[in-house]
């Protein structure tokens, strides 16, 4: 599993920010050069997902029944056939108003992706589905670094966790470079949003 963040700092408000992340997600075209197409397949109501991460499960043997938090750390598990299992472990819980299922295109090559959307978190999670080359989730947010100050910047975050299909760690590292570059058109877009406001005005 590949864990990367890439962040980047963003002059402009934070809803010209958001707006422009929202505007990749129906068109994901306008900010990844290599797509050749994108439709909707599905659009879904919100709700919550819950995700449990632990470190060494495949070194804890037995059928595990409790899972003991604090503060949303794990911090043990019980188990019926076993004493305490001691690993470590993140529980992480995401709250979206909608998603989406889309079908995207790529050198000839489709592959689908779930896509929830959180407006008050100004959050996305985007799921591979069936990406020909990884599996995983990349994770998009945009942050003020200032609540008081509209006109401070924003930290747009991009998290990645990518896991190479068999052969296939060229095209893993390429589609993060890809990233990368989508990344900075998303800050291109909404700078010049932004200044087209400030003309206006």
């Amino acid at each position: 599993m590949m864990a990367i963040t890439f962040r980047t700092w963003v002059r402009a408000e934070l809803e010209a920010v958001w707006a422009v992340v929202l505007d990749s997600v129906e068109n994901p075209q306008r900010y990844m050069s290599d797509v050749e197409a994108v439709r909707v397949l599905e659009r879904l109501q919100g709700g919550i997902t819950k995700e449990l991460t632990i470190r060494g499960m495949e070194y804890a043997p037995g059928c595990f029944d409790f899972f003991v938090f604090e503060r949303g750390t794990l911090k043990k598990i019980k188990s019926t056939e076993n004493d305490n299992v001691c690993a470590s472990g993140v529980f992480d819980s995401f709250v979206f108003e909608s998603s989406i299922i889309r079908e995207v295109t790529v050198r000839g090559v489709p592959y689908r992706e779930r896509i929830r959307i959180s407006n008050k978190e100004r959050k996305i999670h985007r799921e591979l589905i069936d990406h020909p080359a990884c599996s995983g989730k990349i994770i998009v947010k945009a942050v003020p670094c200032s609540v008081q100050n509209p006109m401070a910047p924003v930290d747009l975050q991009f998290f990645l966790e990518l896991k190479s299909m068999k052969g296939a760690k060229e095209e893993t590292e390429e589609m993060t470079g890809e990233i990368k570059k989508e990344q900075q058109r998303l800050k291109e877009k909404a700078e010049e949003l932004e200044a087209s406001a400030l003309r206006v005005l």
